[in-house]
């Protein structure tokens, strides 16, 4: 916090500079009211009637306008520090590892950099920026009420430590009901990130009506741990001001009792009165931001539970080739799991030449999504290694290892851009004509050109709605256009018609001669043409080579496999 404050040191120096002297300044009227009172209305002292008048006209217009100046100086640095503050924690966000994700919801992380964020910047408002003036105005009240009447004023005390008393109980619970709703709300907005994400899984059921339940049941927990923390809220609010109006009854009488005894003047009483309100009125206002400063110590601590999680594996480190790698891989003897006692990949050894295609075939969950994810480093290997090049990939800025592919997934992500910047991507500086070739290459630019508005027709919710194959050809599109060293495509033509996979096959044949490529598929025709063909079974390799020499296998489980499912389909789980 102290570091992202930091660039506005000079600006807080002048704020807290402004709020000390607007607390003097307040603290001057009781002393100026106090004098027309004794002095020129009960001494009759008619020459200091126009100094005094200069001083209270000079209050009441020097107050607000510093006091403009200090909101405008808030609101500046208060918006600036959630502004950068946001920026650093998305940033650490993305240099987090896939485990990261899967761990926490959307829903969730969405609540961190958007909803605690915006708490924090009551950090730097007028209401706790006012703390800092009720301070030194109750340090000059304290001194004046002694100086006044000592022992009138340790009635003052007394009802400070009732204060105290008052805000310890309830700040003990509105920290533990805050905390509650805040979890509560995480769990509510991350199932309704889930739901909404699978629409068409819950009408497919017909389960709106379930949904509907769940829904109301996580909004009516949140909104009762909501009611019961405003009730809690209220009647901390109202025990402070009870005790104030009592304390300020007690202190009238008290000194009215003074005043008849001839130990205090009128004018000392007020000046008293008015000061012991300076003591008060900070200790009912606090009351009052009670709520909102859990609020902010608790969205503290859920930001700096981002914080202190640390990347798997850190980002910007290592060595960056300078040009575009060859593209040799080398799996040497891989072991890997998600977790420590399931492991995925089993001594897994793979030497890929420069150029190569290798099929990856096997039922769902025999590790071929995750060999990929070890060759990207999006995990890191628990034993052996994975080389590019000759070189182990942990040695490589995770920022350009990863440039140098391009992926194609099962699932098409697009984003809410035109489709022109969609294509480009991985390459935001690419000329028209590249994005235009790319778009031909994955048989989707007459498509494109049939929209009024071509490659600048906005995508998504705002804007044109594609089918799933019109997806999958613009990420195909997408990919093309990176130029990677290294072509992913995991299913990437499973969404397609058997006549559009055709024609993107026959125009990719050209890219994928000129790179290193690993295609992921359950469907096997449309792996004939791969370099070499690896079949999985948990993790570990059971046979390998082109097509021919596969089929050529008497006995061989991609023989059969291929023959059974021939035209038929797509291979299933435990199949092998």
């Amino acid at each position: 916090m102290i570091r992202v404050l930091w660039p506005h040191r000079f600006r807080l120096l002048i704020l807290m500079g402004l709020t000390v002297l607007l607390s003097i300044l307040a603290m001057c009227s009781p002393l100026v009211t106090r004098a027309f009172i004794d002095n020129v209305i009960g001494l009759g002292q008619k020459d200091r009637l126009a100094p005094l008048t200069f001083w209270r006209v000079f209050l009441v217009l020097a107050l607000p306008l510093f006091g403009y100046l200090q909101i405008r100086l808030i609101t500046y640095v208060g918006q600036r520090f959630v502004f950068e503050l946001r920026n650093e924690l998305y940033d650490h966000m993305l240099d987090m590892s896939l485990r990261f994700f899967s761990k926490h919801s959307t829903g969730k992380l969405v609540n961190r950099l958007m909803g605690d964020t915006g708490k924090l910047a009551n950090m730097l408002s007028s209401q706790t920026m006012g703390i800092i003036s009720d301070l030194a105005c109750s340090a000059f009240a304290v001194t004046a009420t002694v100086a006044l009447n000592w022992r009138l004023s340790l009635v003052i005390w007394v009802v400070i430590a009732v204060f105290l008393i008052n805000y310890r109980i309830y700040n003990i619970k509105l920290g533990h009901m805050s905390r509650a709703f805040s979890i509560g709300y995480d769990h509510m907005a991350g199932g309704i990130q889930n739901r909404l994400t699978v629409g068409l899984a819950v009408k497919s059921f017909g389960a709106e009506n379930r949904e509907q339940i769940r829904f109301e049941m996580d909004s009516a927990v949140n909104t009762e741990l909501s009611t019961t923390t405003n009730q809690t809220r209220m009647e901390f609010s109202q025990n402070s001001v009870l005790i104030q109006n009592l304390s300020r009854a007690l202190l009238y009488f008290l000194g009215c009792a003074m005043v008849l005894q001839g130990e205090m003047t009128y004018g000392d009483v007020t000046a008293f009165t008015a000061y012991a309100l300076q003591l008060l009125g900070p200790a009912v206002r606090f009351s009052e931001l009670a709520q909102q400063l859990q609020e902010m110590r608790i969205a503290l601590e859920r930001i700096m539970e981002v914080f202190e999680e640390r990347p798997e594996l850190p980002s910007g480190v290592g060595w960056k080739p300078e040009q575009r790698v060859n593209g040799q891989v080398y799996f040497q003897q891989v072991n890997f799991g998600y977790s420590a006692d399931r492991p995925v990949i089993r001594d897994f050894e793979l030497n890929v030449k420069a150029g190569e295609t290798i099929a990856l075939v096997g039922p769902t969950g025999c590790g071929k999504s995750t060999i990929l994810l070890l060759l990207m480093r999006f995990f890191d290997t628990q034993q052996g290694s994975v080389l590019l090049d000759g070189r182990n990939v942990k040695t490589f800025d995770l920022r350009a290892l990863r440039s140098q592919f391009g992926i194609v997934l099962q699932e098409p992500l697009l984003f809410h851009i035109s489709i022109a910047d969609n294509i480009r991507y991985a390459r935001s500086l690419a000329p028209r004509d590249a994005i235009e070739r790319a778009a031909r290459a994955a048989e989707i630019h007459d498509f494109i050109l049939s929209l009024p508005q071509g490659y600048d027709t906005l995508l998504g919710s705002e804007g044109l709605q594609l089918s799933v194959g019109q997806k999958q050809r613009l990420t195909i599109a997408r990919a093309i256009l990176a130029d990677p060293a290294i072509l992913i495509m995991d299913e990437a033509t499973s969404a397609l018609d058997s006549e559009s996979e055709a024609a993107i096959q026959k125009a990719m044949r050209q890219i994928l001669a000129q790179r290193t490529a690993f295609i992921v598929a359950h469907r096997l025709s449309t792996i004939r043409d791969a370099h070499r063909i690896v079949l999985l079974d948990k993790g570990q390799i059971l046979e390998i080579g082109n097509h021919d020499q596969l089929m050529a296998l008497p006995n061989g489980r991609y023989r059969a496999l291929y023959l059974q499912y021939q035209n038929k389909g797509v291979i299933r789980e435990n199949e092998t």
